[in-house]
């Protein structure tokens, strides 16, 4: 074979491995196989019935299944419930009433009666038809059976009146309970190492008001910064919305009564990166927890090791609890209509009824008005590439 022969052929091998990843999407991707193959395919937005097009390939009974079981847990909460309607729920059984202070795989620990027990899990209890995919969360109460002094046995999971969670990665018509019965969401955040991730408090926020949650903003480590001006910008934009942003050094001990006063007799949840110093914080807002805390790693990232490895309340001495999670780096969205994404943004909102055209998606019209409030500064750029980011992962997911 002569040498122009082998380069064209090299060119030919290079221009297929490079087409290969591509052309294995197109295979397996419905909406593309449709586009190809099919004449009657409809692109994947909703028509004037409200259904989408790849909608249509499931059976309608398996929709409707979908539909009934995101519907329950939408209506499972229950706002007026409290301790005093738990027990009396718990009074007319021959069970305890217990609280879940921690999970584990098939395992629970629950405070029953001023002790903490671990409990195993009633075989038949299961998650199938309540709209979650887990059977219960730190903050459920529970209907134990005792089994001896340190083990008992839960029989039955009872409603919740608020929680925190999001879809599940795999079934995203159901969600994961990550925290039950709790009142407000602290998202904490480090200022460097590891780097400050806004995106990702968006999302938080984003996932609380979804939940019905009171949020707050603590920004930590701010003794890295190079000047408090910087952290001040940062904090500028949620405090407009009505939003708490708390600047607090843990490690120095740094801001930290306002944060005992936000966490106050109140049922908290902590969401952060791991490394972010959320066990160092609880740490200095109750000395006598003593939770363990390490050192970012050496990677380039600076990112946190886990040391909070599972969900675990910890009672506070004002009142109160806290709810202390591993780092999650997903809140997940999935669900949210991308359209509904400019609801959670009201900065972005105010402006929105002045684009030139009504079905602007802010991100490369002419005319955008939201853009022009980025461009003289009414509008800070990160919420707006935050806003653009997450609506184009919605727009992918859809």
């Amino acid at each position: 074979m002569s040498k122009k022969k082998k380069e064209i052929r090299k060119q030919q091998r290079k221009a297929w491995h490079a087409e290969k990843g591509r052309r294995k999407k197109i295979r397996h991707n419905t909406a593309a196989n449709q586009e190809k193959h099919r004449i009657d395919w409809q692109p994947l937005v909703p028509d004037a019935e409200g259904q989408i097009a790849d909608q249509r390939i499931m059976p309608l009974d398996e929709r409707d299944r979908r539909e009934a079981v995101e519907a329950q847990s939408a209506t499972a909460l229950q706002a007026n419930l409290d301790d005093a309607h738990w027990q009396a729920m718990a009074d007319e059984t021959p069970f305890l009433l217990g609280k879940v202070v921690e999970v584990s795989r098939g395992l629970c620990r629950a405070e029953v009666n001023g002790d903490t027990i671990v409990c195993d899990v009633r075989g038949i209890l299961t998650a199938e038809g309540t709209g979650y995919s887990n059977i219960f969360a730190v903050g459920d109460r529970v209907l134990l059976r005792p089994l001896s002094e340190e083990r008992g046995l839960v029989e039955g999971v009872l409603p919740r009146r608020s929680g925190l969670a999001r879809a599940d990665s795999f079934d995203t018509h159901l969600k994961q309970i990550l925290a039950a019965n709790v009142d407000q969401l602290l998202v904490v955040a480090a200022w460097l190492e590891p780097k400050l991730w806004l995106q990702l408090i968006d999302e938080y926020l984003i996932g609380a008001q979804r939940n019905g949650l009171e949020t707050a903003v603590c920004l930590n480590k701010i003794d890295l910064a190079k000047k408090v001006e910087y952290v001040e910008a940062i904090a500028a934009p949620y405090r407009s919305l009505g939003i708490p942003v708390f600047l607090a050094s843990a490690a120095e001990g740094v801001g930290i009564e306002p944060i005992r006063g936000f966490l106050g007799n109140k049922t908290t949840v902590l969401a952060g990166l791991s490394g972010v110093g959320k066990s160092t914080l609880l740490n200095a807002v109750q000395p006598g927890l003593q939770l363990r805390t390490s050192e970012v790693s050496n990677l380039k990232s600076r990112e946190g090791r886990h040391t909070t490895t599972q969900a675990i309340m910890l009672p506070l001495e004002m009142g109160g609890s806290v709810i202390d999670t591993p780092g999650i780096k997903d809140m997940g969205l999935l669900g949210l209509h991308p359209e509904d994404l400019i609801g959670f943004y009201p900065d972005l909102a105010d402006v929105v009824g002045y684009c030139r055209f009504n079905d602007c998606t802010h991100s490369h019209e002419p005319g955008c008005a939201v853009k022009d409030a980025v461009a003289d500064g009414r509008i800070a750029q990160w919420r707006y590439d935050n806003y653009v980011n997450l609506y184009d992962l919605l727009a992918a997911e859809s």
